[in-house]
């Protein structure tokens, strides 16, 4: 059996990768919904694909505002549920440089997966504990969806 943390690493690695090609499709493939993201400010549950990839299309955007020249995600543990091995639980460290400085202090994440009935492993639920990190997490039309507020 393949071990939880190579899946786990697996999958930052895929994910990491395509939001820094700037590839939303594949990012927003990788997650099943609704998706909840917890921030130290907020909770965010992202409803559908497309708005995942407005979300991820503001991450990347504002990464590279802050110059960010690299984004890596490593797992430092990953467990598979103990009530079965269709759910992963883990925790990674991102790390997002500028150059081979720190941009931002890494920070660390906890995060779930879920094997679907096709073989696939879908995040449904990632605690980030950056706070006020001058990156967007969402993208402005999200958060004015969400809020009921006019665009």
């Amino acid at each position: 059996m393949t071990q939880a943390h190579d899946i786990y690493q697996d999958f930052l690695d895929t994910a990491s990768i395509a939001l820094w090609n700037r590839d939303y499709t594949t990012v927003a493939a990788m997650l099943s919904y609704p998706h909840l993201i917890r921030l130290p400010e907020t909770d965010r549950i992202i409803q559908n694909a497309a708005e995942q990839q407005l979300d991820a299309q503001a991450f990347r955007e504002s990464l590279k505002g802050l110059g960010a020249t690299a984004y890596h995600r490593l797992c430092r543990d990953a467990q598979f549920d103990p009530d079965g091995p269709d759910r992963i639980t883990g925790a990674h460290t991102t790390y997002i440089m500028r150059g081979g400085s720190y941009l931002t202090d890494p920070y660390e994440c906890r995060m779930s997966l879920m094997r679907q009935p096709d073989g696939r492993w879908l995040a449904d639920a990632i605690n980030v504990s950056v706070r006020k990190s001058g990156m967007a997490y969402y993208h402005p039309d999200n958060i004015r969806a969400r809020t009921g507020r006019p665009k």
